[in-house]
């Protein structure tokens, strides 16, 4: 795998992925240091549903859609059952919010800190909003246009945060609703935009399958169990704050975790572009080629994050300090614990991407029941004891315990080791002196 030969669809993806990351730094200046800590802990417990439920839907719909698109000439039938599925899993989900609203304010604010239950009913139209959208990016990341899938998500991550600032120089910004609110009509935009920009992918012929639902449905419902599980892990964080440490805690906690996005932006373009390439690589039985690929995606992206394990470890108090003017300085020793994510994360976007790519679904069931198993008991006996430092201590355990457990059956099938994964160093090297050179 040459660098260079996909340099374009890779400055494309890291523009695409980095727009998280700047929606994140203006949310920090427009939302977080300007709502309460109790609204603003309030709007990530319902985000934090959202996330949950819309990751739940890309693994059993969407995901499968990306890697057969990419695989199959006819993919029409892959489109519909897609389709019809993802709005099958959101009209349930939607459902089960409302007829569960009265159980979760319970768990989630049992002080009732905010109106939880206001907030919840927002749900059913963050997902019809976010229907079409993520179906979209699925299928145009399989056709590798990179490109649309950048103006989709920057519709709707630029175009929240020009909203909310034009809505606070109206006067009319203040709390969880409002934001909420402005996502449901920037999601409705991107939504607008996704549909003009896949209007040609739909020349293929549509139909329903009977053996498309099927192939989808049986790749899909173990990438569906094994995100549930990474899902609870990666999610159940937050509702473990709220319920042992409460609502504020919960804002503290979000606080210092937002420093983590830039781990997850990288994640995502891994994600982007090894998933599309390890399935072709695999049916093409190339193993040279996914062990070479594997082991400088790995090098670089360490390298790319050592900087921001630097000051994350080293000056946490500065970093909480220079974007909250003191409002969430206690977070400090929480976004210290989780800057060893920056060492993992390489490892396990790497890994989880392989393993959908060569279709190992089933293993990644079984290590998203193991982190869950390893961070569920984490996160009840370490928040209690110490809040969110507790449950920042638990994530980074659990995720190096899982990353290495995934790379040990990884190498079953192609010769990943830490030693050559350190001498593409020198490829990097090159690679950059090569680039300035030109």
């Amino acid at each position: 795998m040459e660098f260079g030969k996909h340099i374009g669809k890779g400055l494309w993806a890291f523009a695409d992925k980095a727009l998280p990351a700047v929606y994140g730094l203006g949310f920090i200046f427009l939302v977080i240091r300007v709502l309460p800590p109790k609204e603003y802990g309030g709007f990530v417990l319902v985000q934090t549903i959202f996330l949950f439920a819309t990751s739940l839907g890309y693994s059993l719909a969407l995901q499968p859609l990306t890697k057969f698109a990419a695989e199959k000439v006819n993919s029409g039938p892959f489109i519909t059952a897609s389709l019809i599925l993802s709005v099958l899993f959101l009209g349930v989900t939607s459902a089960a919010v409302g007829l569960g609203k009265s159980i979760l304010v319970k768990l989630f604010d049992p002080e009732r800190h905010v109106n939880l239950g206001m907030l919840l009913s927002y749900l059913p139209a963050l997902f019809a909003t976010a229907y079409y959208r993520n179906f979209a990016v699925s299928l145009l990341q399989a056709k590798y246009h990179v490109q649309k899938v950048f103006w989709i998500d920057a519709v709707y991550y630029l175009g929240t945060l020009i909203v909310v600032y034009f809505a606070q120089q109206s006067g009319l910004f203040h709390t969880a609703q409002d934001v909420l609110v402005i996502m449901i009509i920037s999601q409705a935009a991107s939504t607008l935009l996704a549909l003009t920009l896949t209007s040609e992918l739909f020349s293929c012929k549509l139909s329903i399958q009977k053996e498309a639902f099927s192939e989808i449905w049986n790749f899909g419902k173990f990438v569906f169990l094994g995100n549930t599980m990474y899902s609870v892990f990666s999610q159940m964080d937050v509702f473990f704050v709220s319920s042992f440490a409460g609502i504020v805690a919960v804002a503290t906690y979000n606080a210092a975790k937002i420093f983590t996005r830039l781990f997850d932006m990288l994640s995502q373009v891994l994600q982007m572009l090894l998933v599309p390439f390890s399935s072709k690589a695999h049916s093409e039985q190339d193993t040279k080629k996914l062990t070479i690929a594997a082991e400088k995606t790995i090098c670089f992206s360490t390298l790319l994050l050592l900087p921001a394990f630097i000051v994350m470890f080293l000056f946490p108090e500065h970093l909480l300090q220079l974007f909250y003017k003191g409002r969430y300085d206690q977070g400090a020793p929480i976004v210290r614990a989780l800057s060893f994510l920056a060492f993992i994360i390489p490892w396990n976007a790497l890994v989880a991407s392989y393993l959908v790519g060569m279709g190992k679904v089933k293993q990644g069931f079984y290590s998203g029941i193991a982190l869950a198993a390893v961070a569920l008991p984490m996160y009840a006996i370490l928040t209690p004891s110490f809040g969110g430092i507790g449950t920042g201590i638990g994530l980074v355990f659990s995720s190096l315990v899982i990353t290495v457990i995934l790379t040990s059956y990884i190498r079953r099938f192609i010769p990943l080791t830490m030693s050559n994964v350190f001498k593409r160093i020198a490829d990097v090297l090159t690679f950059i002196r090569t680039q300035f050179s030109h």
